[in-house]
């Protein structure tokens, strides 16, 4: 009698990152990605190079041409902007690609998107609830839901940032960083105001927070690290209670992203925006595993109180495991 052998895993996934940006959710995503499955990692170039090159987070990637792109298997496209629509007709009929958020899709007769025209025929993965229905709603475009994998790094016990409460997302219209810092006038003790780090959207800076002291407050951009640090050695979510992310996007939410992550893994409190709270089956519950708020009066009481929140951090990890342990 034969024995029966185990199931193997699922065959290697070949990653593409044909996105021009170097910062944000795409690139984290592509990184933990990598570093938990191991998944080999490629952007497109003019020639294929046998070496490796620097990615951030610890990964390494290869530059492939479009010619041997045609010829690659299980070819998973992590994200893909317009910047790298001509070589569309390279990717293999079998890919699979992930679609973030529903800008990535955004369409008009001026300016029609070629990315339609092909989702349809490859396997698409959606990481949020609201951008799954958004594309069938919109495009007719079935998806997959999937949660986002989390690498679960180590982290240093020894270093802390000494923060109150830090930002980390990036400096951007979406990001709504003008509301933390009119909340920043507001907090009466100069140690509890929020330190912004993150990549700035420098014609938002200009127009929205200059006037708002954003120098001051804005500590630089973090390296590209796990954890997210400033310089070697050191840890910016370490020792901070309060990790705020007021990121919205129209048509988006219903999960999560690495910013809130990362906090939760690092012992962080989340303050989010009331619009992630107010999705339809959000996993995100005011006074349960986070704080939500919209206005700056409604961040400054916050940050102004002595709030014991090792219960909302402790159930705020729930929402973690299932992160790491999903499989792509």
């Amino acid at each position: 009698m034969k024995r029966k052998t185990p199931n193997k895993r699922k065959s290697c996934k070949n990653m593409i990152y044909m996105a021009n940006p170097i910062y944000g959710g795409w690139v984290t995503f592509t990184a933990h990605l990598s570093l938990k499955f191991k998944y080999p990692l490629y952007k497109v170039g003019k020639r294929t190079e046998n070496f490796t090159r620097e990615y951030g987070y610890g990964v390494k990637y290869k530059n492939i041409s479009e010619h041997d792109l045609s010829k690659l298997n299980n070819v998973l496209v992590t994200a893909i902007d317009k910047h790298y629509y001509q070589y569309l007709d390279s990717l293999p009929k079998n890919t699979t690609i992930v679609i973030h958020d529903p800008t990535e899709v955004k369409t008009s007769e001026k300016c029609p998107n070629p990315l339609l025209k092909y989702l349809p025929k490859w396997n698409v993965i959606t990481i949020r609830s609201a951008v799954k229905e958004y594309l069938f709603k919109t495009y007719k475009i079935k998806s997959t839901l999937m949660k986002h994998p989390f690498y679960l790094y180590s982290i240093p016990k020894q270093v802390s940032s000494g923060s109150y409460a830090i930002s980390i997302s990036r400096i951007d219209f979406d990001k709504n960083t003008d509301i933390i810092l009119r909340a920043n006038k507001l907090i009466k003790d100069s140690k509890r105001k929020v330190l912004l780090y993150g990549a700035e959207n420098r014609m938002y800076v200009h127009h929205k927070l200059e006037s708002l002291n954003f120098k001051k407050y804005w500590k630089g951009r973090f390296n590209k690290t796990l954890p997210p640090s400033i310089k070697k050695n050191t840890n910016i979510l370490g020792g901070v209670k309060y990790m705020v992310d007021l990121s919205v996007i129209k048509n988006d939410g219903g999960g999560t992203q690495y910013t809130f992550l990362e906090a939760i893994h690092q012992g962080c409190c989340l303050i989010l925006h009331k619009k992630w709270v107010n999705q339809p089956k959000s996993i995100f519950k005011h006074g349960f595993n986070c704080l939500a708020i919209e206005t700056p009066e409604e961040l400054a009481t916050i940050l102004n109180k002595n709030m014991n929140v090792n219960t909302l951090v402790s159930n705020s990890k729930k929402i973690l495991n299932s992160h790491i342990r999903v499989v792509w």
